[in-house]
């Protein structure tokens, strides 16, 4: 078989086999432990990553560090953040976030079968993130950052070039986000997020939506949905031509989730998450301690469907008077 028709073969294998490294998957750890259904309530360094509107929620100068491990793949996630809501009417955000993961396939290709291939997913990703209330009911939030990141795949022995890169994006981007309050017990959210799109699974274009009810000023109940246009791909091969085309299918994240603040220092989060791309279901959990000096969140997620995920984050956040 004609060496470019064998590497195609090798894209379309591993390209189907829906691996997790296609998922934009940094959300933070604590809408990790609370199903990632927190758009509503998105304080702190959740804002950048979830919704910049959230930032302006609280008042608060606050710098985060967050670090993640993926059990299955060896994945490393770390991100630091430093937001201020206090200086300005205009609350303010820099974030820094690196990913370096090892996910393993198995696929079938010309020369047979491989029953196991590690790919290199690594890459960074750097903004700034602002949001301003606009009266007592309507918070407006922007977020512009630079993301760099690739996943490449060895090639089999004797193969040129060695390896092949199945996704990569270089380039900015920008998020929008919105909340309503309706009441102090009811909040609905809107993003926009990746709105420069690159066409790349690691900065996907998504409209995220959510919900948050809370009864008690101590309990906090939410629904995040959340539509994917981009990250999921299908590729089609055409023999006679030889030529290989993507296709982009929309993909939805649905997560219930809930907080519940006790005696005002220790969170517990709970949640559930459904993925209709892969498609599968994680059972998420978070507990933490928040002092007025500063906390400490721990969150995990693991899948319950359609195979193994299980991914620990640790989270350390410093309250600056």
């Amino acid at each position: 078989m004609p060496r470019r028709l064998t590497c195609v073969v090798f894209l379309l294998a591993l390209c189907s086999a829906r691996a997790a490294f296609a998922q934009a998957d940094f959300v933070g750890v604590r809408a990790l432990g609370m199903g990632e259904a927190m758009r509503t309530m998105a304080t702190g360094a959740t804002g950048p990553l979830m919704n910049p509107a959230g930032m302006s929620l609280v008042r608060q100068y606050v710098i985060e560090g967050m670090y993640g491990f993926s059990v299955e793949d060896l994945g490393h996630r770390a991100h630091v953040t430093v937001v201020d809501s206090i200086t300005t009417r205009v609350a303010a955000s820099l974030f820094y976030t690196f990913i370096n993961t090892s996910p393993k396939v198995g696929f079938e290709w010309a020369g047979g079968r491989v029953e196991s291939a590690t790919l290199t997913r690594q890459g960074h990703a750097a903004g700034l993130a602002l949001s301003i209330p606009l009266g007592d009911r309507f918070i407006l939030g922007a977020t512009i950052k630079y993301i760099n990141f690739e996943t490449s795949a060895p090639l089999p022995a004797g193969t040129v070039p060695d390896k092949l890169k199945l996704d990569q994006v270089n380039g900015v981007t920008f998020d929008v986000g919105m909340i309503v309050r309706l009441g102090d017990r009811f909040r609905i959210a809107l993003t926009g997020q990746n709105l420069w799109d690159h066409g790349s699974r690691e900065s996907p274009l998504m409209l995220g939506m959510g919900i948050g009810v809370f009864p008690i000023p101590a309990l906090a109940i939410a629904f995040d949905a959340a539509v994917n246009f981009t990250g999921f791909t299908t590729y089609s091969y055409d023999p006679t031509t030889g030529a290989a085309s993507r296709n982009f299918k929309a993909e939805g994240r649905f997560g219930p989730g809930l907080e519940w603040l006790i005696s005002g220092k220790v969170p517990v989060r709970l949640g559930v998450v459904y993925d209709s791309g892969l498609p599968a279901t994680f059972l998420t959990a978070g507990l933490g301690y928040v002092s007025p000096k500063w906390g400490i969140d721990l969150a995990y997620r693991g899948k319950v469907s359609n195979g193994v995920d299980n991914i620990l984050m640790l989270g350390l956040r410093l309250f600056v008077d």
